[in-house]
């Protein structure tokens, strides 16, 4: 059977905590030198952010039941960074930066998803033959 896992749950799980705090930390300081100069740049970094935060939590734990868990808490942490944001004077806060979090997620667990499914079946005819 093939295995894929680089690195293991519990370094997932500490890199899944740095990156959740940089990105709280990146969302609630000023943002005027690291704008970058094209239209909806805060959704790309939305998308990217919560793509890269759902693999991490989802290579710390993997079931079905964590999964649904997972994005669940992604998205309510999504919705408390804009909660701070609204009080923050030099930030604001966007139903659409949320948006950009959800798509995030649900790229990154479709993708998955899809790649579960090919290596399992890929599996079930090495097994098969």
């Amino acid at each position: 059977m093939k295995q894929h896992i680089l690195l293991n749950k519990e370094t997932y799980k500490k890199l899944f905590y740095f990156t959740a705090l940089a990105v709280f930390i990146l969302a609630v300081i000023p943002n005027d030198h690291m704008s970058w100069k094209f239209d909806y740049a805060d959704k790309v970094k939305h998308f990217t952010a919560f793509f890269i935060l759902s693999f991490l939590l989802n290579r710390a734990s993997s079931t079905m039941t964590h999964r649904l868990r997972n994005m669940v808490a992604l998205l309510l942490f999504g919705i408390f960074i804009e909660i701070v944001q609204m009080y923050v004077i030099y930030r604001s806060s966007s139903i659409y930066d949320i948006y950009a979090d959800i798509g995030g997620i649900l790229l990154f667990q479709g993708l998955f998803s899809l790649y579960k499914f090919f290596n399992e079946r890929d599996v079930k005819q090495e097994n098969a033959s």
